[in-house]
């Protein structure tokens, strides 16, 4: 019967692998929606006449946690996304390096000496860079996911690394990125908290519980009294629902633990790390290589949570994932692949395969999505279609050059353009300074405060960390 359909189906959708899931995605949509109201603060009769005549919405938590107050028109969380155009980066040039001895430092002494003692460079117009990244370009909208595959050393860490605006470490970057009309020097400068960068390693305070853990997050980023009706009330609610949202109500007393002190399970620690990204209130969340050592079920576990998250609250996502199973793969909306710092795909996941399969490379029935389009470059692996031995590319370069003269390459770029377009037209970068500003405490008083990329005050920052101190 169609009943019994109906509920073989919810069954298999919280089941991977014969091992029950700890995270649903419409039961977490459910319960965050349900409280998004409740601790918001009301508008003003004069508001509420303005909200009317533009047929739009009062002020909410989903909006908050997204980045806007609600005004006339569409809500921010529409007006948010991550375009990156002809991305080029640079890094020093490594193959020099040896292995140090005893007579390492005289010979540096001498070879400097033979130099100059460094003046040369002062004259000296090129330095010898590697290419870490080639001409990369793409777009995330808003509730987006994109996955990012490629084989350990093509650069996905590089990429996404440079997206999350950790840019330091490298020498040059070319192109451009752009976070919703704000410049990286922008974000990095006022607007830090609007870009979370997650690496591959959860580091975690051990000796806390996951619940302090997520109650010291959700302190810090606490919004100015004027945006919430009920502080204590929203602090309560807020927290309940994120451990509801991510499985984590059962072990909400449980100390995080590391490798060396034991607590929370290896998922649960993921989970804690994503509820408490989604504390922080960013925009963009980005998240390298973070399923490494996760079973099969925690690891669709916490994609799962990545995709509530987005959901929800219409962030742009970017994860990078190894040896991603199919479940996984069919969670995300679009995927990229590199190989040796070159971009051989973009575009959305369901169209990959075909591409490839029309450049003669043929998808093994019983091989997952993520592991054929990986190995593409591989000719170990690969099998191609009879009749393309001749035809078919062989190496990354070859494949790039392959993308650069394909229709898919031109229709990203022409999606590259009219987001950037977009984001000139709807001055979307100056809804985000405005609202972000609001957000601050005590930013009506201070011009210092708004230029901050603090949401709460130094003060209360101070009383925060010393009360978290107490309890590890």
């Amino acid at each position: 019967s169609s009943e019994s359909d109906g509920v073989m189906a919810a069954q298999e959708k919280d089941i991977s692998f014969g091992e029950p899931l700890h995270v649903s995605v419409s039961r977490g949509t459910e319960r965050f929606q349900s409280i998004q109201r409740t601790y918001s603060k009301p508008l003003t009769l004069g508001e509420e006449e303005e909200m009317v005549a533009g047929k739009g919405s009062a002020f909410d938590l989903t909006t908050w946690l997204t980045g806007r107050q609600q005004q006339q028109g569409p809500p921010f969380a529409t007006r948010i996304g991550l375009v990156f155009n002809e991305l080029s980066v640079y890094g020093d040039n490594v193959s020099d390096r040896h292995i140090e001895t005893v007579a390492t430092p005289l010979w540096k002494l001498l070879k400097s000496a033979a130099h100059g003692f460094g003046i040369g460079k002062l004259f000296k117009k090129e330095e010898s860079y590697r290419l870490l990244l080639n001409k990369v370009s793409g777009v995330v909208e808003d509730g987006e996911m994109l996955l990012v595959l490629g084989r350990p050393g093509a650069g996905c860490s590089t990429l996404l690394r440079v997206l999350g605006n950790r840019r330091s470490t490298y020498r040059r970057i070319d192109g451009s990125v752009s976070y919703g009309g704000l410049t990286p020097e922008e974000v990095a400068k006022s607007y830090r908290g609007q870009v979370a960068y997650n690496a591959e390693e959860d580091l975690h305070h051990p000796t806390l519980t996951v619940r302090k853990t997520l109650e010291f997050a959700i302190e810090c980023k606490m919004p100015s009294q004027r945006m919430l009706k009920d502080r204590d009330g929203y602090r309560k609610e807020f927290m309940d629902t994120l451990l509801d949202m991510y499985g984590l109500a059962g072990c909400g007393d449980t100390i995080v633990g590391n490798a060396f002190l034991r607590g929370v399970s290896g998922g649960e620690r993921k989970r804690v790390s994503i509820a408490e990204q989604v504390a922080s209130g960013a925009s963009v969340d980005i998240w390298d290589g973070s399923t490494r050592g996760l079973d099969s079920s925690s690891a669709l576990d916490y994609v799962r949570s990545l995709r509530i998250t987005t959901d929800v609250l219409r962030k742009s996502t970017v994860v990078s994932i190894y040896q991603a199973s199919e479940n996984i793969y069919e969670l995300f909306d679009k995927v990229m692949v590199v190989d040796e710092g070159k971009q051989l795909y973009f575009g959305p996941a369901s169209e990959a395969v075909a591409y490839f399969e029309r450049l003669g490379i043929q998808k093994p029935l019983r091989q997952t999505t993520a592991d054929f389009l990986t190995g593409v470059t591989q000719l170990h692996e690969r099998r191609v279609i009879p009749g393309f031995e001749d035809r078919v590319p062989k190496t990354a370069a070859d494949f790039e050059r392959a993308w650069f003269a394909s229709k898919q390459q031109q229709a990203v770029m022409r999606q590259v353009a009219a987001f950037e377009r977009q984001i000139q037209e709807d001055e979307r970068g100056h809804e985000i300074r405005e609202f972000v500003d609001q957000t601050k405490m005590g930013a009506q008083k201070s011009k210092l405060r708004r230029k901050s990329p603090y949401t709460s005050t130094i003060t209360y920052q101070f009383a925060q960390l010393f009360k978290r101190e107490a309890s590890i």
